[in-house]
This record gives structure tokens, sequence and C-alpha cells, in this order.
């Protein structure tokens, strides 16, 4: 997630809004009050678009579009506290985060999980343990299940500062 995200920002959601682009095509713009920005120039509040509605929408004409975001794709609601980790945008302005579900963490008090559990989230990353404090030698031991928010996004910038996965 490190080496994909062009940028990596924590903070929290102030809009969900959706709609459909000047190419008609449907999207949700997710906009974040960054408190920290992991990797990337990132402040204030940045807004990115993913594909695809956040809700079927009645079309006015008897007619539902049903044409949300794929399953797959993380969902955000305005209020909740995020870590997230974006591709860069393509030529048509989406961004999504990097690893879908996997790159979209809900910071809740002290803990942050992503929606499948953090399952695998450490799996084949290798780093020297020497590069490691002990409770971060013990995070990357973990193979599911929530993790200390500061002591991820901690080890999130060291290893973006040292470039341990580019």
């Amino acid at each position: 997630l490190i080496n994909y995200g062009d940028k990596i920002i924590a903070g929290r959601v102030t809009a969900v809004t959706d709609g459909f682009d000047a190419n008609n095509l449907p999207y949700t713009d997710i906009t974040v009050a960054v408190n920290e920005s992991l990797k990337g120039n990132a402040s204030g509040y940045y807004t990115f678009r993913q594909i695809g509605l956040a809700a079927p929408r009645d079309m006015g004409n008897g007619r539902t579009y049903v044409g949300v975001s794929p399953d797959g794709f993380p969902r955000f609601s305005t209020g909740e506290d995020v870590v997230v980790f974006l591709f860069k945008k393509t030529s048509l302005g989406f961004q999504s985060t990097a690893g879908l579900m996997q790159g979209k963490f809900t910071v809740r008090g002290r803990e942050l999980v992503n929606d499948i559990n953090n399952r695998g989230l450490f799996e084949n990353v290798t780093v020297n343990p020497a590069q490691l404090t002990p409770e971060e030698q013990k995070m990357l031991a973990t193979d599911q299940g929530p993790l200390d928010t500061e002591l991820f996004k901690g080890f999130v910038k060291k290893a973006v500062q040292q470039g341990w996965f580019n």
C-alpha cells in the first residue's frame, strides 16, 4: 500500500457527494479534512473522486440508476476518521484507494482497521528488524485485527521517509 499510494492522508471525512461528470460518468466525491499527510503533499481539505454513485439514484422518469461504486470499493461516511492510501489520479480525474478496501482504514479511538479487518496487511512485508522498535516488530507479526493508530502511522511515515518500499 505504501509503494502504490501516491498520497497517504489521515483526517476526517467532511463530505460525501455524488453525481455525473461532464462525460456522464457516475462518481462519488469524498472530502477529507487532512490532519496529517503521511506521503505526498496534502493539506486543508482534500477531495478525491471514485467511480460510481454512493447510492442508487431516482432519475425522475420512473427509472432508478443503480451504477454505484463497484463491490470492493470502500464506502465513506461523513464524520468518520480515516487513513487512506490513494493511487494517482487517472486522466479522467478518478482516484481510488490502493488495494481498494485494503487502502481505507477507519479510526475508532486509538485503533484503526480496514474493511477486511487488516487481514494479511503485513503478509510478505520484509523489513530489517534492526530498523524497527519492539512495538513495530510485534505489529508486523499481526495477521489481522485492529492496530494502534499512532504506531501504524509512525511506521508508515518512517517507511516513506526511509524509502523502504520504493
